[in-house]
């Protein structure tokens, strides 16, 4: 009864894998699915799959978006050695294109000659890698300063690529610069084709960067060097050096140029070179600027006078000139002029001015004693000695006499207590205080110079 049940369940497997059945009805040919996207990258193989179920005694055709005939079956027709017919498996059809090209990209069919003919659509995108024309982009250029400097980078590439631009400035410890236009990079932030540098300086040289890239890899680049001319600067440390006779001594001058052509030492019109007693060196510290060294040995009363450091080139020229001067003369004239200084006399603004400071106790007695020099007034007890120093803008010093005018006017009685610019302070029950017009008021104030310390405050802080 097992036996039977097996060789059942056999026939009626069989019934599914042969294309006719037994009453004779035969199953058409069919493909997987109708429609497919391939993608590839140009110069990659490019497989376009067809799988075919029960072809039978039908035919495989593949055609292109001309409705060119490609193959037959699993041969080639036209003369094109990339394409061919692969059949990993029997129901496979699958048509190879090796190196694949941007032209390639299309509709193609694979076609089963059925009546009507049955159709597998594959449509092939080819994507191009950016890649940058080198005839139509900016080669090394150099232009002169203030000129418009226009840079190019031309590329092509499926999707179109975005060309964004880098500038390389390395400083002087050869460290790449970061870009003033973004932070922490090198990026100038503009992204095209073309890039525009109007009214170029010299700090705008330099090597600059198109770097390209549509999202299929690799990213291409290019570089460009701009020299940015411009004329000589010539700069000179000290206008005038001083030495002695008999000595050695160096004379400098700073050059800034691009291109740097012609830079010397000159003495009366003439050119200085290497020689015995003059040696010239040249000491480069930056991309365009140097330093043009004289050596003078043993000096001579025939080398003072005046040197000039030249510079020029295709752009311009400049000069400057040093006065070399015999510092031992120089030395005996300072000596002389500082003898005759003393004779000479003070300016008005160093006077001296001597000022009494009177300190007096009215609780003392009633009537004001006597100064020890025999007029009436306060105890003359120290002698300041001052001198002012003029300031832009200070008032103008007081004088001597005429400070309490003020007081003066409105309290007659007590105008013999102030002398000068002075202010009597009292102290009562205590010792004897002194203070100037300038100074810090005491707690203490007696009531009959009340008024006259308002005014003065009036007066000090105006």
């Amino acid at each position: 009864m097992g036996f039977l049940l097996y060789m059942q369940s056999c026939v009626i497997v069989n019934l599914f894998l042969v294309p006719s059945l037994a009453s004779g009805v035969e199953l058409e040919p069919s493909f997987d699915v109708p429609m497919v996207n391939v993608t590839v990258k140009e110069g990659t193989t490019a497989i376009l799959p067809c799988s075919v179920k029960f072809l039978g005694q039908h035919q495989v055709v593949w055609t292109d978006q001309l409705s060119t005939l490609l193959t037959f079956e699993d041969r080639r027709i036209i003369d094109d050695e990339r394409l061919s017919i692969e059949r990993p498996y029997t129901k496979d059809w699958n048509l190879h294109i090796r190196s694949v090209r941007y032209r390639d990209q299309g509709i193609y069919s694979c076609q089963i000659n059925t009546s009507p003919v049955k159709i597998k659509t594959i449509n092939l995108n080819v994507i191009v890698p950016a890649k940058i024309l080198p005839e139509l982009s900016s080669e090394d250029m150099a232009v002169r300063e203030g000129e418009t400097v226009t840079l190019i980078c031309n590329v092509t590439g499926i999707p179109m690529p975005t060309v964004t631009w880098y500038r390389h400035k390395p400083t002087d410890d050869d460290v790449i610069k970061d870009s003033e236009f973004c932070p922490g990079t090198n990026k100038i932030g503009i992204s095209g084709e073309v890039l525009l540098i109007h009214n170029v300086s010299r700090y705008c040289g330099g090597t600059y960067e198109c770097v390209a890239f549509n999202g299929v890899p690799p990213a291409v680049n290019r570089l460009i060097r701009i020299s940015v001319e411009f004329p000589p600067e010539v700069r000179l440390p000290n206008k005038r050096i001083g030495h002695d006779l008999g000595r050695e001594t160096i004379l400098e001058c700073k050059i800034s140029a691009y291109p740097q052509e012609i830079s010397v030492w000159m003495r009366k019109g003439s050119v200085i070179s290497n020689g015995g007693k003059y040696r010239v060196e040249i000491y480069h510290e930056g991309e365009h600027t140097m330093t043009l060294s004289l050596r003078i040995r043993n000096l001579e009363e025939t080398d003072f006078g005046s040197y000039t450091c030249m510079s020029s080139n295709s752009v311009g020229k400049d000069a400057e000139n040093m006065i070399l001067y015999d510092y031992s003369a120089n030395r005996k004239t300072t000596a002389a002029t500082t003898s005759i200084i003393p004779t000479t006399s003070p300016p008005a603004s160093s006077t001296t001015t001597t000022i009494p400071i009177i300190t007096w106790n009215p609780h003392a007695s009633r009537n004001p004693p006597n100064r020890q020099d025999g007029r009436p007034g306060g105890t003359l007890v120290n002698i300041v000695t001052r001198k002012p120093t003029p300031r832009p803008g200070q008032r103008p010093q007081l004088v001597p006499g005429n400070s309490l005018k003020a007081y003066n006017t409105i309290n007659k009685n007590m105008a013999t207590l102030c002398t000068g610019s002075l202010l009597p302070v009292c102290a009562p029950g205590g010792p004897i205080q002194s203070k100037t017009v300038q100074g810090q008021a005491h707690r203490n104030i007696c009531s009959t110079s009340v008024v006259l310390y308002g005014l003065l405050f009036v007066w000090f802080h105006s």
